[in-house]
């Protein structure tokens, strides 16, 4: 898979199924927080479809590596992030434990951008282009992302004392 074109279509691919399932677990989900975080990163998963298809296109018509600002590629979620968990903070009488089926599509959303970011860590490393290079590390640091944020949302379902404790830690520790 040395080819930029196979490395681009294959990510078209894997954000646009990503993207379908995040939008069918917001669907299903009747947790506020969970439907949140699903949206969220369904919407997310789009924008990066959007970009590789993008990039694709320009390879496909020999035009180079665009600077990812140029196709407003960003790996930005924090002000998603901090929407979400005000909602959450605002419902936690709501929050309880997260039931079985969506600690699953946490669990295999985890998994998912676990292997993204595996996936575009070695693009990254083929990458020779700066722009291009810029462009993975961009998608490297926006799949962390997705990764920080079902991890923080699944230990906020599973346990929103424990949740709580750890992000004012601070406040203790002085």
């Amino acid at each position: 898979m040395d080819d930029v074109l196979d490395i681009l279509k294959l990510g078209v691919e894997k954000e646009h199924l990503r993207g379908a399932a995040y939008a069918q677990a917001a669907a299903q989900t009747h947790h506020a927080l969970a439907r949140a975080t699903f949206t969220a990163l369904a919407e997310q998963e789009a924008a990066h479809e959007r970009y590789l298809k993008a990039y694709y296109d320009r390879q496909v018509a020999n035009e180079g590596w665009p600077p990812p600002a140029e196709l407003g590629v960003s790996a930005d979620m924090r002000d998603a992030i901090k929407a979400i968990f005000a909602q959450a903070t605002a419902q936690i009488a709501q929050a309880g434990a997260a039931d079985a089926g969506l600690t699953e599509v946490y669990d295999a959303g985890i998994a998912a951008e676990g292997e993204s970011v595996e996936f575009y860590t070695e693009a990254l490393s083929k990458a020779t282009d700066p722009n291009a290079r810029a462009f993975f590390a961009t998608l490297v640091k926006a799949e962390k992302m997705h990764l920080k944020l079902l991890s923080e949302t699944q230990e906020f379902l599973d346990d929103t004392g424990k949740w709580f404790f750890d992000e004012e830690q601070w406040i203790v520790e002085g």
